[in-house]
């Protein structure tokens, strides 16, 4: 063998060594992070109705209640009205009767005046079928924002107690993934027979959790 390529490789051999990266533990981690925040919008489902032997006579009931609860809910400041899920079926078996149905979201911060016009309209003959306060999607996104730090600080605190525990250091994170749960659990939906010619809707605040959650792999060095 040559010796001065011998000798090239001697000097090589040590530069080599210190080029070799430290080896590394992955560590995979996931964590929750939530926020409580005041729902600042009401909203309502109101039901209007009708049955009779011929579908062209219930629809026309029905459309002329809730022209008149949209005409209504455009004379209060501030509520959102808006008519969705119409249905047109029928009421039994034999197709004697025919029952056709549309619902009238309201949605306002105002909640006396969301409660008052509800009220009204249950008068008219609506059926109140939900009464609830939620969080308007802005006032979400930014829940979700806060949450969503609170659990990627959470993440670096367990990544660095795991660091000390293993006698290494946290060197970075990498594929970090962000995900939303699901919204909580769907509420009770008012029975619309019991809300018929009953009192005056109410409808109290109260706080929501957003949560986050959060999935990295960690890289530990010693």
């Amino acid at each position: 063998m040559n010796r001065s390529w011998m000798a090239a490789l001697a000097l090589a051999l040590p530069g080599l060594a210190q080029a070799q990266p430290a080896a590394e533990t992955l560590l995979h981690l996931s964590a929750d992070g939530s926020v409580q925040a005041a729902p600042d919008q009401l909203v309502a489902d109101l039901v209007a109705q009708s049955t009779s032997p011929a579908a062209s006579d219930a629809q026309r009931r029905v459309n002329a209640l809730v022209a008149q609860g949209m005409q209504s809910a455009r004379a209060v400041s501030g509520i959102d009205a808006r008519a969705v899920g119409y249905q047109v079926s029928p009421a039994d078996e034999k197709r004697t009767q025919w029952l056709a149905q549309q619902t009238l979201e309201l949605r306002g911060s105002d909640g006396p005046a969301l409660l008052d016009l509800a009220n009204r309209l249950q008068q008219l003959g609506f059926v109140t079928a939900s009464l609830d306060w939620r969080l308007s999607p802005t006032l979400r996104r930014k829940a979700y924002a806060e949450a969503t730090t609170a659990a990627l600080k959470a993440l670096r605190e367990q990544a660095a107690s795991a660091a000390a525990t293993l006698g290494l250091h946290v060197d970075h994170l990498k594929d970090v993934q962000l995900q939303q749960p699901m919204a909580g659990m769907l509420r009770p939906v008012m029975s619309m027979a019991a809300r018929v010619g009953g009192p005056a809707p109410q409808a109290t605040a109260a706080p929501e959790e957003v949560a986050a959650q959060v999935s990295a792999e960690v890289v530990l060095r010693p």
